[in-house]
């Protein structure tokens, strides 16, 4: 068993820890920009996010993915996407619904 004293030793120890080291601003900045243009080339090569009634997120570079992954016809979801940048789909043998966005528009 702990004592109080003990106790407060592994309390200060853990917020120590957790406390993060202080950058710069121009390595804020720099690490800002970098990361700025990595989320910008993931959005150039992934497409479309879609997302499942569990709040599960999942990527996809083209719609023939989504159609070969949840069964989907890539030309109903294409249909669906020219109205809006978002949609929501059913696959026709199952009752999962699928939130899909269109994030290249």
């Amino acid at each position: 068993m702990y004592k109080m004293s003990n106790i407060n030793k592994v309390i200060k120890k853990d917020e120590e820890e957790n406390e993060e080291e202080e950058i710069s601003k121009e390595k804020r900045d720099f690490l800002i920009d970098k990361h700025k243009k990595q989320i910008m080339q993931n959005i150039r090569i992934y497409k479309y996010l879609v997302i499942d009634r569990t709040n599960s997120l999942k990527l996809y570079k083209s719609l023939r993915e989504i159609e070969k992954d949840l069964g989907i016809s890539y030309s109903g979801i294409s249909k669906k996407l020219k109205m809006s940048n978002y949609c929501v789909c059913v696959p026709k043998k199952t009752t999962e619904v699928y939130y899909i966005h269109n994030l290249a528009e």
